[in-house]
């Protein structure tokens, strides 16, 4: 027993060495088997700005890209806008919340959440980067009564999280697109 306890904590103990050693930017992404400099790797996210009525959804949303960018390991983040090679800028240009589906009684069992947020990707001299959408749209239907049940707090945090997801996709396939010329690598 006492060995397969040992046995257990170096398998995971060597899971988690191997995973860390594999991890950016010890391993950059490729174009035809090059790595990609780190010069040309990093990126400032500006903070999104808010021009819609959810109050506080941009706070969230750079956090959250911030979070998204990190892990997926592409670009280096950096908090100086010289430093970075491009920067990331980012507007809430709409935010709804509507009820979608009432009851007999006229009362509200699931709702809908929609968010809108434009971005624009540049390099560091100013020249934009041509981005597949401009603007990128999320919807989500939650409810706290009927089914999976979740707070609107819970419900925005989940709409915010698949943006974040979204945002990153986009800058990602943009950036790859501006320096290799190929869509995917």
């Amino acid at each position: 027993m006492y060995l397969a306890r040992v046995a257990l904590v170096i398998l995971i103990v060597s899971g988690l060495s191997c995973t860390y050693f594999t991890r950016e930017p010890r391993n950059p992404p490729k174009i035809d088997g090059v790595p990609i400099p780190d010069e040309q790797r990093r990126l400032y996210v500006q903070n999104f700005r808010n021009n819609s009525y959810g109050m506080g959804v941009q706070t969230l949303l750079t956090e959250l890209v911030r979070s998204e960018v990190d892990s997926r390991g592409r670009f280096l983040q950096t908090r100086e806008k010289s430093l970075a090679a491009y920067r990331l800028y980012g507007e809430v240009v709409h935010y709804q919340l509507v009820g979608n589906l009432l009851d007999q009684g006229g009362q509200s069992i699931s709702r809908e959440m929609l968010i809108v947020v434009r971005l624009e990707l540049q390099k560091a001299g100013g020249q934009k980067i041509l981005l597949e959408r401009e603007e990128i749209p999320v919807r989500i239907i939650y409810s706290d009564q009927v089914g999976f049940r979740e707070s609107e707090s819970q419900a925005q945090a989940r709409l915010l999280r698949i943006m974040a997801i979204r945002i990153s996709e986009e800058i990602e396939r943009a950036w790859y697109f501006s320096i290799a010329g190929k869509i995917d690598p």
